[in-house]
Order: C-alpha cells, then structure tokens, then sequence
C-alpha cells in the first residue's frame, strides 16, 4: 500500500499528479475530507477538466451522503452520480437480495465509470468507490486512475457493514480495496 498520512496533514498539493485513496470506517468523515480537497482542487484546476462521479447513495443516518451535501461544485465540472444507489448490506433481507441489489448498483456505475474513460479528464473525484466492487470490475476503476493525471477516490474499509449474508460482498469488497491501495500513490486511513 502506498504511503499513509493522516487526515489532518493531507492537503490539495499533497495529492496534486497522484493517485490518492481515503479509507475508513463509515461515518469516519471520507466524504468531508475528499470534499474539502474537491473545493481546493477547484481553485487550482479549471473546472472543465475536472470530473466528479459520486457514486456514494443518500444519507442513512451516518451512511452515505454525496460530495455535494459538503460542496458546491461548479457547473463547468462534469458530474456523474447514478439516479439511484442502493446500499445492499443494510437494505437487503436475503442473500439474492443483496447481490440484486449489488448488481443493479454495477449497472447504474459502470456506464459511468466506461464515460470517464471515453472522455478523461485531467482529475477524477471517485466518491464510494467500494459500492462498485461489490460486483463490479476493480480493473475498470485503475484504468479510470490512469487515465486522470489526479484522481482521488474514497472506499469503506471498516467492520460495520460486515454483514452480507454469505453473499461474500464483504471479503470481496475488502481484498479490492486492498489492491486498489497497492496500485495508489498515497493512502489516508480515518478511524
């Protein structure tokens, strides 16, 4: 995994030309703090080659909540969110429910995703990244990474949300996630 810095050393510069991961449990504060760069990076980068794709869902009590809830994003930027986003682990009551639900979510993110890497810009913001894991494809999110000269994402990685049903979502969200830390330049683990 790359180099880790805590949250409160983690400026814009610091994360300007890499490839930046936030983890943390939920309700850790990933969003605020990807937010917060989001606002400096805007200062700094013309908004036109600036691509947020929010894939978080809508606040559940401490769950969730989309970049937008802390930031104004510009109207220049082009931001991408799915028109819904389901949360399997907490909302699903069986086991096909939560890989249904899984499922849909990789059919509402990957078109996204798929036109980032038709039309890259110089920065990505990938908020959530882990609810596309859940049954989508880790390679479609490094090739995103490569193709943004920045790109700072975040990813549950915590022991709240553990309970899939058997379904496995939980491990394979978990070794994703840690392969995705190994291909980033800088990790920041919130507690």
């Amino acid at each position: 995994m790359g180099k880790y810095r805590t949250k409160a050393q983690l400026k814009c510069k610091d994360i300007l030309g890499k490839k930046a991961l936030i983890l943390g449990e939920v309700g850790s504060g990933k969003t605020r703090l990807a937010a917060q760069l989001l606002q400096e990076l805007m200062m700094l980068v013309k908004p036109e080659r600036i691509t947020v794709i929010d894939l978080a869902p809508q606040r559940i009590g401490e769950i969730g909540g989309k970049l937008t809830e802390y930031v104004k994003i510009n109207s220049r930027i082009r931001y991408l969110s799915p028109k819904n986003v389901f949360t399997p682990r907490l909302t699903g009551t069986s086991p096909e429910q939560i890989l249904h639900y899984a499922e849909l979510n990789r059919k509402s993110m990957e078109p996204l995703l798929n036109r980032f890497i038709q039309n890259a810009t110089e920065v990505l913001v990938l908020n959530d990244t882990t609810l596309h894991l859940h049954s989508g494809k880790l390679e479609t999110v490094l090739k995103c990474a490569a193709l943004a000269r920045t790109f700072l994402t975040t990813a549950y990685y915590g022991s709240k949300l553990a309970r899939d049903l058997g379904t496995g979502i939980s491990s394979r969200e978990r070794q994703l996630t840690d392969k995705l830390a190994s291909f980033m330049d800088l990790s920041v683990r919130l507690d």
